[in-house]
């Protein structure tokens, strides 16, 4: 087919093909899964793909998120993209979620909860499909709404770069497409699209800047400021990659990772510039919260300026500051309650650690006095436990702390205890002390983990078997990087 200059349809596929190229998205022989809502932006990006999926080597999978918030009009969205992808030959699955009961459970919005919602679905699919990539129909004018938001709430580099074409596994294709050539391609291609009620309510952020304030901002000062704001985006990109490089060395050799709790040393914070020591908080908390978010500004000035000794941090993280250290805590589990095997390694992702036990005959006087083996550890005085196996009655089980948990610790002749008053003692930091793990036989506690064995559960002369009780905490020691 020959295209004049302006044909819409060439406009789109060269701009895709360059995309890929630019990025590197897709290599030949890649499955691509291509989320598609059926609006113009993904059946743009659909229909793109497969034009140009034989040129470039590639096969596509269609998925489709059935949100359940529009009724009988839903089933008819979901059967259209089927009805599209079937037509072209490609494969389609339509996954489903209650996205107002999600929104409800997790107490966040609705925008926020369809989001979680639709990446869940897609890498399950990936998972299941063998599939490389996930292609998204973000746009030039999604680029620079993102960039008004993050602008609007408080912003670094990172933030103000908008969009990644590229972030991991998820790609997106039309990113440098303007919304009006999408739409030209829509009617030119004849393709079926939907129009989602949704997508023009103002009580939703971006409805309210994509129909509002982008488009007054754009009419006083700059008629262009879609693609002004998409190309400073790309810019700002090309820094924050060069940042984010010396930032990731940076935050190897200042943190550390014990459990499911990230320390920043403070002192290596302070030799850090302050564009990189942002950079190295802000990824102490992704790695904390398995997120790919970025901070807002005044999180990360409130951490910087040394004036409280506790921040809350979006994702439910608690920064701390305890022994030079910033830790950066996630909620801790509750009602944890597992068994533990014996013997064997049980592994408790709840608190980040693996539990190894194994069972001895008695060797003789003294085999446990030396409790305080050597450990590399920033929390726990011990590693490793020694209890009388026949006093545990073969069972043992972990959880976390109660109130009023107490128990006569080794060494104090019977005397009893809190479990709260004992960590206290110990200074083990008090957002610590909910990720300590509770040994317990029955109702009686055996081993305070890291921190104290039982009286009760001693091993003695008399004692015919030892249950040997390990802890192994997931860790990420400090690299030594040069300073940068």
């Amino acid at each position: 087919m020959i295209h004049s200059a302006q044909d819409p349809v060439k406009q789109v596929l060269d701009t895709v093909a360059s995309t890929i190229r630019e990025y590197n998205m897709i290599e030949p022989g890649h499955t691509v899964i291509c989320a598609v809502s059926g609006g113009p932006d993904s059946m743009c990006l659909l229909d793109s793909l497969y034009l140009l999926s034989e040129g470039l080597g590639f096969s596509l999978f269609v998925a489709h998120l059935h949100h359940h918030m529009r009724g009988e009009q839903a089933d008819k969205d979901a059967q259209l993209v089927v009805d599209f992808a079937r037509s072209r030959g490609i494969p389609v699955e339509v996954g489903h979620a209650e996205v107002f009961k999600l929104a409800e459970t997790l107490q966040i919005g609705v925008e926020e909860a369809g989001r979680i919602a639709r990446y869940d679905f897609f890498f399950e699919l990936m998972e299941k499909t063998g599939a490389h990539r996930i292609a998204l129909g973000h746009n030039m004018n999604d680029q620079a709404e993102t960039v008004i938001m993050r602008l609007l709430r408080g912003a670094g580099t990172r933030g103000l770069a908008g969009i990644p074409p590229v972030n991991g596994p998820v790609i997106r294709p039309i990113i440098q497409v303007p919304r009006d050539l999408i739409e030209q391609y829509c009617r030119k291609r004849n393709l079926p699209v939907i129009t989602d009620v949704y997508n023009y309510d103002l009580k939703y952020t971006r409805n309210l800047v994509r129909y509002k304030i982008l488009p007054e901002l754009a009419e006083i000062f700059n008629p262009s400021l879609v693609e002004t704001l998409a190309e400073t985006a790309r810019v700002l990109r090309w820094d924050a990659d060069l940042l984010e490089a010396q930032a990731e060395a940076a935050f190897r050799s200042v943190s550390m990772k014990e459990g499911r709790v990230t320390l920043v040393s403070e002192e290596g914070l302070q030799q850090l510039p302050k564009a990189i020591g942002s950079r190295v908080l802000e990824k102490a908390w992704r790695e904390c919260t398995g997120k790919t978010d970025s901070l807002e500004v005044s999180h990360i000035l409130r951490l910087l300026q040394d004036e409280q000794d506790t921040v809350s941090l979006p994702g439910k993280v608690t920064a701390h500051r305890h022994r030079g250290h910033i830790g950066f805590y996630p909620m801790p589990p509750e009602d944890l309650d597992i068994p533990i095997q014996i013997p064997g390694r049980t592994f408790v992702p709840e608190l980040g650690i693996t539990v190894k036990t194994r069972v001895f005959d008695n060797p003789g006087a003294g085999y446990c006095k030396h409790r305080f083996a050597q450990q590399k550890s920033f929390f726990m005085l011990e590693l490793k436990a020694w209890a009388d196996y026949n006093k545990c009655e073969g069972e043992l089980r972990l959880r976390t702390r109660r109130p009023g948990d107490k128990f006569a610790p080794l060494g104090m002749q019977g005397s009893k205890k809190r479990v709260k008053d004992l960590l206290i003692s110990m200074r083990v930091p008090r957002y610590y002390r909910s990720f300590v793990p509770i040994f317990v036989s029955g109702d009686k506690i055996v081993w305070v983990g890291g921190f104290r064995l039982s009286e009760q559960f001693k091993v003695e002369p008399e004692s015919c078997q030892i249950l040997e009780i390990e802890l192994e905490p997931l860790l990420r020691s400090r690299q030594n990087c040069a300073t940068i």
